[in-house]
């Protein structure tokens, strides 16, 4: 690599569906891209998570414009890698089992966001899913949502951002960022090795957060936009599969199922801060999830031939206006040139949701084109 391709290097720290994303669009971009990940490509959180797709259904009430960037980012997704569908699996149903559950404001909602819908007889919709309570259920809705694989979609990501140019490095722990005059000058692996770069980008979701926070004071004089959290949440693996059929309940924790091969993985929307980066399971959220499955589906975990309970927890950078809102998590690029201790390049990457992995990548390009003023705008390819 020339002394110039060096001068512009831009090196990404972390191989999941943000670094990935951001590494390849940087690349489609023509800048030169390392992108270092301390163990195999998308090892960590983003793939042992549900691999919901979410069309933005979920959110369309509380904030139609996050429901909007979700229904793009589907649609952008299923162009990108249309192979990471469940093959099997239908849209998702929209259930709801209250009698005064105002579905009228959802459909609307759903409307005004562009996400399309359609009411679906309530024996149709549950009939491909075994042990379900029907009486439980007052209205049935089919909507764009997806289960996918989160691993065909880490693979397109890996193979596009190889192909553009990025140089992979699996099994290469970033060890500290050495800095000098506001200035990180490259990245220290774990064997010593220094690898230079004009700008570095942490995209270590929970387990690079540390290395972020020391970055991120809230200190007089720092931009206090941001609040660095983790997240947990709970899943229940139950074999055979109920059926093919995804769903969510919205009025009842959020439950919902996502098949994946012969399994059935069922988990809520309901989210857990939490201060360490572990992945063991809380008891009473176990306790929680486990009662609500028998409600909806009595004795179908007694009647089960396995269950497997298992925690994720993932890191989240939350604007100080939406941390009481919760569930609608965008995907954030934080400048480290704004905030104390100041260094001015180095940007942090935090997903939000998966489902929006293009937008992170394509804001994180703009930031870093502003930051560098390298040349003409490249115009992101159609995905």
């Amino acid at each position: 690599m020339s002394a110039a391709d060096i001068s512009r290097r831009v090196i990404v720290v972390g191989g999941g569906i943000a670094g990935l994303a951001v590494s390849m669009r940087l690349a489609q971009a023509g800048f030169p891209v390392i992108l270092l990940e301390a163990s195999e490509l998308g090892s960590a959180a983003s793939a042992r998570n549900q691999g919901w797709l979410h069309s933005g259904a979920l959110f369309a009430l509380d904030t139609p414009p996050y429901a909007r960037a979700c229904m793009a980012a589907l649609d952008q997704t299923l162009r990108f890698c249309p192979e990471c569908i469940e093959p099997d699996a239908s849209p998702m149903l929209y259930l709801f089992s209250r009698d005064d559950a105002d579905v009228g404001s959802w459909t609307q909602a759903w409307t005004a966001a562009g996400i399309p819908w359609h009411s679906i007889p309530i024996n149709s919709a549950c009939a491909g899913l075994t042990g379900l309570d029907t009486t439980r259920i007052r209205y049935a809705f089919q909507l764009p949502d997806r289960a996918i694989r989160t691993s065909h979609l880490l693979f397109r990501l890996a193979a596009a951002a190889q192909a553009a140019g990025v140089e992979v490095r699996a099994c290469t722990p970033a060890r500290c960022l050495p800095i000098e005059n506001r200035r990180i000058y490259g990245v220290v692996t774990s064997s010593g090795e220094v690898i230079y770069g004009q700008m570095v980008i942490l995209a270590g979701g929970s387990s690079g957060l540390d290395m972020c926070s020391e970055f991120l004071e809230q200190c007089p004089g720092g931009q206090a936009d941001f609040e660095l959290i983790r997240l947990k949440s709970h899943l229940a693996a139950l074999q055979p599969m109920i059926g093919p059929t995804p769903f969510c309940i919205p009025d009842a924790g959020g439950l919902n199922h996502l098949p994946h091969g012969t399994s059935s993985v069922f988990g809520s929307t309901q989210w857990e801060r939490v201060s360490t980066a572990d992945d063991l399971p809380i008891p009473k959220h176990v306790e929680r999830l486990k009662q609500t499955i028998d409600e909806f589906f009595p004795d179908q975990i007694s009647r089960s031939d396995s269950l497997q309970l298992w925690a994720g927890t993932t890191a989240q950078a939350l604007r100080f206006d939406q941390i009481e809102a919760g569930r609608d998590i965008w995907p954030a690029v934080i400048d480290h040139a704004r905030h104390v201790p100041p260094v001015d390049n180095l940007i942090s990457v935090f997903a939000g949701r998966a489902t929006l992995w293009a937008k992170l990548a394509e804001d994180t390009r703009r930031i870093v084109r502003a930051k560098l003023d390298v040349g003409p705008l490249q115009p992101a390819p159609r995905i």
